[in-house]
């Protein structure tokens, strides 16, 4: 197995995948810890408190009744949280199990899902899976409210098998229709607008025939079609690959995935098991990793924040407003695929937009909070400093020299409310190089 040299600029990435993104002292920690260490802290969180990150949510008061309020919340949580994490897996799961509110249409069940999410963010696979099945919103999503044993609606069973559980290839139209049948009377109690409304299995409505899944037979319902489904090799690969892709590089190596299948499954489908290998493995640092995956408008945005410890009130909105510009609208996938991802994020009109926020988070940015007290001599060390906390990014000597001619076109750095302007103008710059567009 390769060795893996932990460094700053390691340390810096896996901050950035796995927790959106490292502040200055965030890094410094992690270089000290170690690499065992540093992943350990990020996974293991159900002990860090969440007080603090509560009592800032609730001084916003925010409608949570709304899209905007919602998504807000969550952008508010994955740049304050304690656990990042979580957030990322949060992230994670929600376009796996791509739920849109074009469709739910309330705010308050979009909520509770991202809840549930959050709830198995590093839990069994299979046990999330069974509860998404009765979730609210994804029982309106893909219509199972509505399947009955004289008429099963195949669109959960059909999305199950191929984006949830297996993947195209590894299955037949004959076990779409089993698992059709196996959740005929999975509905909900409440009215049809109501925010209230809780998982109901009315049993007179369920298909109690022997059907055949997967080559077993059996009077299968609901939980039995998931637990079948996620005991496959091919389920393995589906989320070890997916989850791979994720935090480290595209189209990666079948044996690879292969190795991390056989863990996930071993584990018993525990996605905190999959993640801490994925994380601590040779592939995660190599440069086939490093700086090649494209910034979604959620990391382009939320460690933009992070990495220049923004506390304004603004930022959930503006947030919301960026994202929703470059394509990505929390709560409101494009289908149930979920969105695309790598260069889909790049174009004429989304990079404009980036531009610009990275304007807007500069505009709010507290260049002496950033410093936290260094002193620079030379604009060279400056702009190196912020390269490095924002990075660490290296950069060509001709671009490097660009942003020190910014900085100090006469070769000395300003002071008082020049220098200010100067610093807020240079984060600016940094947050809109194409090489920060990556992570």
């Amino acid at each position: 197995m390769a060795s893996i040299a932990w460094n700053e600029q390691n340390a810096a990435h896996l901050l950035r995948r796995a927790a959106f993104g490292g502040t200055g002292a965030e890094i410094d920690q992690a270089v000290q810890d170690g690499l065992d260490l540093a992943v350990d802290k990020l996974i293991n969180f159900e002990s860090i408190p969440t007080g603090t990150l509560d009592s800032r949510l609730a001084s916003y008061n925010l409608d949570l009744t709304t899209l905007q309020g919602i998504a807000q919340w969550w952008i508010y949580r994955m740049v304050y949280s304690p656990r990042p994490l979580e957030e990322r897996m949060t992230l994670f799961l929600h376009d796996h199990f791509a739920t849109a509110i074009s469709k739910v249409r309330l705010a308050e069940l979009m909520l509770v899902q991202n809840n549930l999410f959050r709830r198995y963010a590093t839990g069994k696979f299979v046990d999330l899976t069974i509860d998404v099945s009765k979730d609210i919103a994804m029982l309106v999503w893909l219509d199972n409210y509505t399947s009955r044993k004289e008429h099963p609606n195949e669109n959960y069973g059909r999305e199950l098998l191929e984006l949830f559980t297996l993947g195209q290839g590894y299955y037949s139209e004959p076990d779409v229709f089993s698992a059709a049948k196996a959740f005929t009377g999975w509905t909900y109690k409440g009215g049809d607008r109501s925010p209230d409304r809780t998982f109901l299995f009315v049993d007179a409505y369920h298909d109690h025939t022997q059907k055949d899944f997967l080559g077993r037979v059996g009077d299968w319902n609901g939980d039995d079609i998931v637990r079948i489904a996620t005991g496959e090799f091919a389920h393995g690969r589906l989320i070890a690959g997916k989850l791979f892709s994720y935090l480290v590089y595209d189209s990666p190596d079948q044996t690879v995935i292969d190795n991390f299948a056989r863990i996930y499954l071993d584990s018993g489908t525990d996605l905190k098991v999959l993640v801490a290998a994925i994380l601590k493995s040779p592939e995660m640092y190599s440069a086939q990793a490093l700086w090649t995956k494209v910034k979604s408008p959620v990391d382009h945005t939320v460690i933009g924040a992070r990495q220049l410890l923004l506390t304004t009130d603004k930022l959930g909105r503006l947030s919301f407003n960026a994202m929703s510009l470059e394509g990505l609208t929390l709560f409101n996938p494009p289908d149930v695929s979920g969105w695309d991802d790598g260069l889909a994020w790049i174009s004429a009109g989304a990079l404009l937009t980036r531009m610009n926020t990275a304007g807007s988070l500069a505009f709010y940015f507290d260049p002496a909070a950033f410093i936290a007290g260094q002193s620079f001599t030379t604009p060279g060390q400056m702009v190196d400093f912020f390269l490095r906390r924002l990075g660490p990014l290296d950069l060509a000597a001709g671009s490097r020299g660009q942003l020190i001619n910014y900085v100090a076109p006469s070769g000395s750095l300003p002071n008082g409310t020049a220098l200010l302007t100067k610093q807020r103008g240079l984060a600016h710059m940094i947050l809109s190089l194409p090489e920060w567009q990556t992570y």
